[in-house]
């Protein structure tokens, strides 16, 4: 199963990382990261999506089941 993690960066904006994956996305609005990844999810199901504080505290989460879309 895929997992999508989008968190603040530390300079400025968003990324969006797959994990496993080595390097971010970088997106300078909050709202597109998610968007982004909220797509990625969708078509690479089942995948998770989480939303990230600075802290690493998850704010918000998604499920993509295999079965449905």
């Amino acid at each position: 199963m895929s997992v999508y993690v989008v968190y603040p960066s530390g300079r400025a904006g968003w990324k969006l990382l797959r994990e496993g994956d080595p390097d971010p996305l970088h997106f300078a609005e909050r709202e597109a990261a998610i968007g982004y990844a909220r797509s990625l999810a969708d078509v690479n199901r089942p995948s998770a999506l989480k939303v990230e504080t600075a802290h690493g505290v998850v704010e918000a989460s998604w499920y993509f089941d295999a079965g449905r879309r």
